[in-house]
């Protein structure tokens, strides 16, 4: 073999190996999506065994580079730069604490479960145009799966269901999604509490 067909090999095999799946180039579209983003609200309706029988409504808000919050009926859990406080609404207590780098609170790892060492495994067209992708565990120490649907010609989930290894799923249907929302800064502060009622964890 002559020296230009041995370079004509070894690009088509180098191809080939590095050809993503149409599942991980969907993946990444989205992802390429999400990260784009300044700022995001979404709003959710979870059913599932860990959830009320009538299901549970909640609010995510990320706003980069440093701040998510997330509201649900019982509690609301917030974090801007090292800061985070969440407030457990029945008892009317706010926990003040110090807050790691959180990459994982970003929309690309919430939604696409970056931190869960799940990746793009299979993509389905629906018959209705809708598009299934699937993620799956690739680390044996991690279980799971979880599927997105989203509308024809859209990077955005209408819904997603979590699947654990005894089969126990989550649903997250999509009630709202706001891209490159101005946000009010008012909504990152602690609500006020009575003093007997907040527990500061920042200087221990």
């Amino acid at each position: 073999m002559n020296n230009s067909r041995l370079v004509i090999a070894f690009f088509c095999v180098a191809v080939t190996a590095w050809a993503k799946t149409p599942a991980e180039e969907y993946h990444a579209r989205v992802e390429r999506h999400l990260r784009s983003l300044p700022s995001l609200e979404i709003g959710y309706r979870a059913t599932g065994s860990d959830f009320p029988a009538g299901g549970l409504e909640g609010r995510l808000v990320f706003r980069r580079p440093d701040a998510f919050y997330h509201d649900t009926p019982e509690w609301t859990h917030c974090e801007i730069g090292d800061e985070q406080w969440r407030y457990l609404k029945e008892q009317q207590t706010l926990l003040l604490e110090r807050a790691a780098v959180r990459s994982e609170w970003s929309p690309e790892a919430v939604l696409l479960s970056i931190d869960k060492e799940l990746a793009p495994y299979d993509l389905v067209r629906q018959d209705n145009g809708d598009t299934l992708l699937v993620l799956d565990a690739v680390a044996a120490n991690v279980t799971g799966q979880v599927e997105m649907l989203f509308a024809a010609n859209k990077s955005v989930p209408k819904e997603i269901r979590f699947t654990n290894d005894e089969s126990i799923s989550s649903r997250y249907e999509i009630m709202m999604w706001h891209e490159s929302v101005t946000l009010d800064s008012s909504l990152f502060v602690p609500p006020q509490v009575p003093a007997e009622n907040l527990i500061d964890f920042r200087a221990q």
